[in-house]
């Protein structure tokens, strides 16, 4: 998978071959596994407190893991059966308590029980979070305060990043499921317009949604394909050509912003009543005998996907859960599906591989391609000497993690790299 790069001075990005070779691949319904391994830790903030013991049994949405204060998320189980063992495994390069259990076959279902019907603690107790990769919990976005008036809601459809697909199908084969959640939100929020923010090069979906695009409020917004665009701060000041100051969020400039998948999945809490158990995944990539678009359980092992798709014709150098750019290294097949895995992806050993580190030669590079204006070579050598304070005063705690620095460095240099290590240290510093 080779990507194309064109270098333009001041681009704030990237351009990617995009790659998006599952794009005509409709949705097929995955079988579950015989057994699923669910995280405590899928999502930002502090990991779910779990209420569940070995040996119970459980049916599709039962809750087991319990969100811990404001910022965390409620964990349902997506198969009916029993738990038969409870410990820690590293999902995701993070240590996290994981929930396993093994499937009974009988798909029980049990429905949300929520006693305040308001949107806002609907969404909470189904556990819905950015599906798009952040994680972060999207009840937090639906609580404004009252001063905060929310103008405009937007659908973030950038996938920008190549090879996925999955936000593509779900907006071409369920269009009715998400115009309705749109329209829901807006009732709601009294919110007056919404804006499907999608890339240009996605014209069969372009294509689609305007011939379903009937009421007005809902209008679709043509980005260009630069990468990464789809950044959350980023759509926003594409659609709106409006920036949030720092430490804002986006509620405080009137704007709520979604991702296609989370809004799928309020439309099954709020009208279905159903929490959030599965979701769509691309599977890709040169070693994948048939890259696909599956839907499938939280907590399923990666290998069952793989399986899937006809396994691997040649073998894999590595595989990603996400894309090429921000994708992390998945170390064993038997890590399970997040609800932030929209992709995995297969590497060959000729394009997983790591070219060889040069010294900088000033070319300024990554800083015309950082989209928010950092200077990212001098936060790496800030970090590579270990000089946390300069780190941050450059800026590093507001890195996207988009790697473009890194992609278009001439010299071979991990920008991104260093600059998530400084960010840990940084974060762990401040305790």
């Amino acid at each position: 998978m080779k990507m194309k790069l064109i270098v333009k001075k001041r681009l704030n990005g990237v351009y990617l071959d995009k790659n998006k070779h599952t794009a005509q691949q409709a949705i097929e319904k995955l079988t579950p596994p015989k057994k699923i391994i669910l995280p405590m830790s899928m999502h930002l903030g502090k990991p779910a407190k779990v209420v569940v013991e070995v040996g119970d049994k459980v049916a599709i949405g039962t809750l087991i893991g319990e969100k811990d204060g404001p910022i965390s998320a409620n964990v349902h189980s997506s198969v009916a059966g029993v738990v038969i063992k409870i410990e820690n495994r590293m999902v995701n390069h993070r240590s996290t308590k994981v929930v396993i259990i093994e499937n009974d076959f009988s798909d029980r279902m049990e429905l949300l029980r929520t006693k305040n019907k308001d949107l806002h603690n609907i969404v909470a107790n189904a556990g819905i979070i950015g599906m798009g990769g952040a994680g972060f919990p999207t009840d937090i976005k639906l609580l404004p305060k009252e001063e905060q008036k929310i103008h405009t809601l937007i659908i973030n459809a950038a996938e920008c990043e190549p090879s996925i697909t999955s936000d593509r199908r779900l907006l071409i084969e369920d269009t009715e499921q998400m115009i309705k959640s749109i329209q829901m939100i807006l009732d709601t929020y009294q919110i007056s317009k919404a804006r499907i923010a999608i890339e240009k090069s996605s014209v069969q979906v372009i294509e689609h949604l305007h011939k379903h695009l009937i009421d007005p409020r809902i209008q679709l917004h043509i980005l260009g394909d630069l990468y990464p665009q789809g950044a959350e701060k980023l759509v926003i000041k594409h659609v709106l050509s409006q920036e949030i100051p720092k430490g804002k969020l986006p509620f405080d400039v009137g704007v709520i912003t979604l991702n296609v998948a989370t809004i799928h999945s309020i439309f099954s809490a709020a009208l279905k009543q159903v929490a959030s158990f599965e979701r769509v995944v691309t599977v890709s990539g040169t070693p994948i005998k048939e890259g696909k678009n599956l839907r499938v359980r939280i907590g399923t092992p990666v290998e069952e996907l793989i399986d899937a798709c006809g396994g691997f014709v040649s073998s894999p150098l590595k595989v990603l859960n996400g894309g090429p750019m921000m994708g992390k290294l998945i170390q064993s097949l038997d890590e399970p599906v997040t609800k932030t895995t929209n992709l995995i992806l297969a590497l060959s050993a000729a394009e997983a591989m790591i070219p060889k580190e040069q010294k900088c030669i000033k070319c300024s590079e990554c800083v015309n391609a950082c989209p928010i204006g950092l200077h990212p070579i001098l936060i790496s050598q800030a970090y590579r000497h270990q000089d946390l304070q300069t780190a941050e005063q450059l800026g590093a705690l507001n890195c996207l993690e988009c790697g473009a620095c890194s992609f278009i460095c001439p010299s071979k240099i991990d920008l991104l790299k260093d600059i998530r290590a400084v960010k840990n240290q940084i974060m762990e510093a401040k305790g």
